[in-house]
């Protein structure tokens, strides 16, 4: 029997066949770490305080499947990080490469700023993949709108039904939130910092080797050299300060990650509401075997979704924890960076699962537009009270007019006549001009668009797919360009 020591998803279906573990395991966070001592080192022979030859040495570094995960991972129980052990790993391999090339790794850096850094490149990659996941999420979805825009469906508050809607709109409305969230996304994935600083965040290391080997009246653009470098090598931004004890950018991680999982869960709750027995307007287009259940061979549930809201319902309590970590004394703090770790991890991996899951679930969705006819035909026309009322009130004004209407309703519900037959007799009753209530009898109709909906649809297809096209265009340029040293500075 084989000894399953590893974290194989058992309790966390949904992230099979997502990147969450080849983006957030030890694994990637061990190659983040990796990449980011190196591109200091690199950065460092780029502002010449290095020798040229630890380029060679880096290279043979780069592939961290070479160093001993779970010894480093054991080691660093002794010091409280992994960054500790693994600088010494690190040096190990590097003068076997080259004598004296331990001397030039982990050069006036502090752990914290290889773990931080170590973050962002993974963040970044995350960032990334949610972003392809909801570009593809929004692609069904803007279809989905495009296509339904008439199919006539019940919109529904506090769970009853209330006035008529299209399921084009209600996915258009998905599709908004989508739209939103991912310009988040894209904003912040281009925001993230690198981070350096030394021991208390000063540079007070690098700013004497650097009057060392140069100038006291070129260190400072020396260090520049050496910040804008550390930024390109790894894909981040340079910070105006070392950010040790600011996690401003974690927290605003945090939000957003938590607000895509957030879009995803509501998507997928939406869908366990309307895949109810009782409602069965949308369901999820299931394989041979899939959701059933260990009791009840009837069962047909709704996997994908009820995983992706189960998702989302976690991921407050991580940003929460994440917001307070925003409590950091000193120049480092006693718990509260070590309290993001896993708290960012589990964050990431819930939210590539949930967006991933949501991209596939809209690709599966099967919409029955007769079933959604049906349930708008069981008020017998009280869905239309906001419609005849509206009508009404022109004629008598507001308030005698949601006073008939809502009386028609009333005596309509208890005695299970239709609200259109009911309300007629009562505008007789009261005196209305002949055409008027042939106005309002017109007005108990599926015919015709619902309000703004079309309109609306239209501005959310629209700028999705403005989005979608900019985006290709910004890919095709990008894989022809060859990449550039600039860095921004944040």
């Amino acid at each position: 029997m084989p000894n399953y020591s590893f974290d194989a998803g058992l309790l966390n279906p949904l992230s099979h066949g997502t990147r969450e573990s080849e983006l957030t395991s030890d694994q990637a966070w061990l190659q983040a770490m990796v990449d980011a001592e190196l591109a200091l080192t690199r950065a460092l022979v780029d502002a010449g305080l290095v020798p040229e030859w630890m380029l060679a040495v880096c290279d043979a570094l780069a592939d961290a499947s070479q160093f001993d995960l779970g010894a480093i991972a054991l080691e660093a129980r002794g010091g409280g990080n992994p960054v500790i052990p693994f600088v010494k790993h690190l040096g190990r391999a590097a003068e076997k490469v080259k004598a004296g090339a331990s001397d030039h790794i982990h050069v006036g850096a502090t752990s914290q700023d290889i773990l931080d850094t170590a973050a962002m490149i993974v963040a970044r990659r995350v960032a990334c993949e949610l972003i392809h996941q909801l570009d593809s999420l929004g692609g069904t979805l803007a279809d989905l709108a495009d296509r339904h825009r008439g199919t006539v469906m019940s919109g529904r508050t506090l769970g009853q039904q209330a006035s008529p809607t299209s399921f084009g709109f209600v996915a258009a409305g998905w599709l908004d939130a989508v739209l939103l969230i991912v310009t988040r996304l894209e904003g912040i994935r281009d925001t993230l910092p690198v981070q350096l600083g030394g021991a208390v965040g000063n540079l007070a290391v690098l700013t004497e080797i650097a009057r060392a080997w140069r100038s006291d009246a070129l260190a400072d653009d020396v260090l520049d050299i050496v910040l804008q470098r550390f930024a390109h090598h790894v894909g981040l931004v340079v910070p105006r300060l070392s950010w040790h004890t600011n996690r401003v950018v974690i927290s605003e991680l945090a939000s957003v990650l938590a607000a895509a999982t957030g879009v995803a869960g509501t998507f997928a709750l939406d869908v366990s509401v309307l895949s109810r027995t009782e409602i069965a307007e949308v369901s999820e287009r299931l394989a041979p075997g899939q959701g059933g259940s260990s009791a009840m061979p009837h069962k047909r549930n709704p996997v994908s979704a009820v995983l992706i809201t189960a998702a989302a319902l976690q991921t407050p309590g991580l940003a929460s924890t994440l917001y307070g970590s925003m409590l950091a004394e000193d120049q480092r703090p006693s718990g509260a960076w070590h309290a993001e770790w896993q708290s960012l991890r589990v964050l990431e991996r819930l939210t590539i699962s949930a967006v991933t899951g949501a991209a596939s679930l809209a690709a599966r969705l099967d919409i029955d537009s007769d079933r959604m006819r049906a349930n708008l035909d069981l008020t017998d026309g009280l869905v239309f009270s906001e419609r005849v009322t509206t009508i009404l009130a022109g004629a008598v004004g507001k308030t005698t007019a949601f006073a008939l209407v809502e009386r028609a309703s009333q005596e309509a519900f208890v005695t299970n006549r239709p609200l259109q037959v009911v309300l007629a007799s009562i505008l007789i009753a009261e005196g209305c001009t002949d055409a008027l209530r042939a106005q309002i009898w017109a007005a108990f109709s599926y015919e015709g668009e619902p309000g703004q909906s079309a309109a609306g649809i239209d501005r959310v297809v629209r700028s999705f797919r403005q989005r979608a096209a900019v985006s290709e265009r910004g890919a095709i340029v990008e894989a022809g360009t060859p990449s550039t040293n600039d860095v921004r500075i944040v």
